[in-house]
C-alpha cells in the first residue's frame, strides 16, 4: 500500500510538471509578436510605439527582419528614419493575443498588416530598453 502511494505521488508530480510546462508554453505563444522587414535599399532606424511604451529597434539592414514580443493588446505604430534623414510613420495596427503585426519598410513608406499565429524562427530578435518616441 505504501509503495502504491509513492507511485501515485510521483505520477501526480509528473502530471503537474507537464501541465505547468504546457501552461508556460501557451502563455508564451499567446503574446503578440511584431516583425519589421526592411525591403528598402539602405539601412533604416525604426522605433515601435504602442500604448505608453516604445522600443528602439536600432538600425535594420536591407532584407533583414527584426521580431519582438508586444505585451497585452492595443495599437502599434512604427516610426522609420531613412539614411537621408527622412521620417515616415505607419498607420496604427491593432493587435491582440496570438497576433503577429507585420511592418514592411519600402523606399517610400512603411506598411503594416497582421496575421494570427507565431513568428517564424529566422528573425533577429532584439531586446532594447523602452523609450518615448
Amino acid at each position: 500500500m505504501k509503495h502504491s502511494l509513492k507511485q501515485l505521488a510521483i505520477a501526480l508530480a509528473v502530471i503537474l510538471a507537464a501541465l505547468g510546462a504546457l501552461f508556460v508554453a501557451i502563455a508564451y505563444w499567446a503574446v503578440p509578436t511584431a516583425q519589421v522587414r526592411n525591403e528598402s535599399a539602405e539601412a533604416v532606424q525604426v522605433v515601435a510605439q504602442w500604448r505608453d511604451q516604445s522600443r528602439d529597434l536600432g538600425s535594420i539592414r536591407p532584407e533583414q527582419t527584426v521580431a519582438f514580443k508586444v505585451p497585452g493588446e492595443g495599437g502599434i505604430r512604427f516610426h522609420v528614419t531613412y539614411a537621408n534623414g527622412r521620417q515616415v510613420t505607419s498607420r496604427e495596427m491593432y493587435y491582440t493575443l496570438t497576433t503577429t503585426v507585420l511592418a514592411v519598410v519600402s523606399e517610400q513608406a512603411v506598411s503594416v498588416d497582421s496575421e494570427l499565429g507565431l513568428a517564424s524562427a529566422d528573425q533577429d530578435p532584439r531586446e532594447a530598453p523602452s523609450q518615448k518616441w
